[in-house]
This record gives structure tokens, C-alpha cells and sequence, in this order.
């Protein structure tokens, strides 16, 4: 058995190297050649909207200590291993490949990337993106090394599309409530608080529903099955157009300007809304916690602009 104790002194640094791509137990014994291998069979990935529309799927290299120089394997897109998957191909005009052919694992490295860039007018329109439903399957043909690894030859990767606003989020707010007929207030009350962003108090969580858009699991201080409301982002300006869900008894409508920051990561919002013999007005704030993608749980301290 091979001594691999240098691999795993850089595997924490291959990880921050790649960021969020979820590749963890890539070393094998292959007993003093060089091989090459995808490290899963099936690895679902996501691409985000507002940041760059990109992700990265690698090939990783085993058996040697040192790798002294850069090593190219061949590969091709090959639709059959989606087959009895559930999975449609996607479309090859909704991507661009860093690559058509070939992965480089570069010397001194371990791992060698394939950039997969998506193009969002394609994405836009595209509900079936909201889920894995398409996928993008690869095989390895050929390599410069010693031999590909059997059995992990092949892999597929199910794709979907998520929105940068995602995520769970720190909701603070005030909330006033009127009389609908004489218009007195009634009263008036503050939920959240902006000195405590820690803990899993007054936390909403923000669902994307396409390119610019979220739907949020609540309204107000009200959260639950019936109270809920959508946002949409306007990428131009960062400002908020806030819409009413049909199915929620809260049926909200702007009250002023809402604002994104893309930087903090803070949503600002106005709104109203009424119900039985009240009106209510709403100024509220959500702070960016953390979001999970593809397994992964990124936390805003962790890499996020603004932090």
C-alpha cells in the first residue's frame, strides 16, 4: 500500500483551491502508475445566476507522489450513460465548454478542471432548470497517463440553475397596523433584532424561481404555508419589485422603494398589505446567512463579498 500522506497534507488546500466544487475522498491506491478518474459516478451541480453562471467539474489523478508534469485526457459528451437515469441531455446550446476535448491536469497538481459556462438568455426562459432534470454526461476516452480507472471512466453531472438572492436570511423589521376605516393606528411593533444576526431567530428562507426572481416563506412576522411573497431583482439598478403569490392570505403591494445590496447582501423592502378590518405597513431588512448548494452549506463569512 502507497504512502499518501503528502496528498492528504494538500487535500485541504486542493479544496479552498476549488471553492465550492464538492469533490472530497478523491485518493486511490493504484498501486505506483499514474491513472486518472472521475471521483463520483453522479455529481449534481448548480449554477448561479449573478455570479458568473459557471462551475467547474474535474478529473482527478492517482498513484503518484509528486505529479512532475502536465498530463491531457480526452473526453466526449456521450448521451447513452443517461439512459434508465431520469435525465434529458442538456441542450449543447445552453453551455460553453472551456474545452470541447481535452481536461489538462497541469503539473504540480491533482486535479484538472473542465470550466462549464452557461448562457443566460437560454436559462431564462427554461423552467425545467428549477430542478435536476437535465444532466451532463461525460466519458474519458483517452489519457497520457498510465491508464483511465476502471469503473470511473464515466460520470454524470445533473444540473440546475439557482439565483444569487438564495438562501436563508436574518429578517428584522418594524410593522404598523391601521384601522382600515378610520385609518387610526392600532399599533405598532418591531420583530428581529439588528444586534443579534446569529442566531435561528426570524430566519426566512428565499427560494429561486428562475434568473431574478425569489420566493420568500413569509410575510411580515407571519411564516407558514399560507404567508408568502416573491421578489424580483431588477440586475440594472438593484432595485426590488415586490409581487403577491396567489395562494398566500397576505396579498402584498409595494409601499415605497425596495433596494438589493449585492455587496452586504441586504435586502431592504416596503410593502403593505390588508386583511379583515386592518391595514398593515411593513418596513423590513434580510441579511444573508447562508445558502445550501449542491450539499454544501456556504455561510456569508465565508468567501462572500461584503463579509
Amino acid at each position: 500500500m502507497m504512502n499518501y500522506k503528502k496528498y492528504l497534507l494538500i487535500l485541504p488546500l486542493l479544496i479552498l483551491a476549488i471553492a465550492c466544487d464538492p469533490y472530497e475522498d478523491y485518493l486511490v491506491d493504484t498501486a505506483g502508475y499514474k491513472t486518472v478518474y472521475f471521483p463520483y459516478q453522479k455529481l449534481e451541480r448548480s449554477a448561479v445566476s449573478g455570479e458568473g453562471l459557471e462551475i467547474q467539474l474535474g478529473v482527478f489523478l492517482g498513484g503518484v507522489r509528486d505529479n512532475d508534469k502536465n498530463e491531457e485526457v480526452t473526453y466526449e459528451v456521450d448521451e447513452s450513460l443517461l439512459v434508465d437515469t431520469g435525465y434529458t441531455l442538456l441542450p449543447s446550446d445552453y453551455y460553453t465548454l472551456g474545452d470541447n476535448s481535452k481536461i489538462t491536469i497541469e503539473k504540480g497538481e491533482y486535479l484538472g478542471l473542465l470550466s462549464v459556462k452557461f448562457d443566460s438568455l437560454k436559462l431564462a426562459s427554461d423552467t425545467d432548470l428549477k430542478d435536476f432534470n437535465y444532466a451532463l454526461p461525460l466519458k474519458l476516452l483517452t489519457s497520457s497517463t498510465d491508464s483511465i480507472l476502471e469503473g470511473k471512466e464515466h460520470a454524470v453531472f445533473p444540473i440546475k440553475l439557482m439565483n444569487t438572492y438564495e438562501g436563508n436570511f436574518y429578517q428584522v423589521g418594524s410593522l404598523k397596523e391601521f384601522f382600515t376605516v378610520t385609518k387610526v393606528l392600532d399599533t405598532a411593533y418591531v420583530y428581529g433584532n439588528y444586534d443579534d444576526l446569529t442566531s435561528d431567530i426570524n430566519i426566512r428562507t428565499l427560494s429561486s424561481d428562475m434568473m431574478n426572481t425569489v420566493t420568500i416563506d413569509g410575510v411580515a412576522n407571519r411564516g407558514g404555508d399560507n404567508y408568502s411573497m416573491q421578489l424580483r431583482v431588477n440586475p440594472q439598478d438593484n432595485s426590488v419589485e415586490i409581487l403577491s403569490v396567489a395562494s398566500s392570505d397576505y396579498q402584498v403591494v409595494a409601499n415605497g422603494e425596495s433596494t438589493w445590496d449585492p455587496v452586504k447582501r441586504i435586502f431592504n423592502l416596503k410593502y403593505k398589505y390588508s386583511f379583515g378590518d386592518k391595514n398593515f405597513e411593513v418596513q423590513e431588512s434580510l441579511t444573508f446567512r447562508n445558502r445550501i448548494r449542491d450539499g454544501i452549506n456556504e455561510w456569508r463569512w465565508e468567501g462572500f463579498s461584503g463579509n
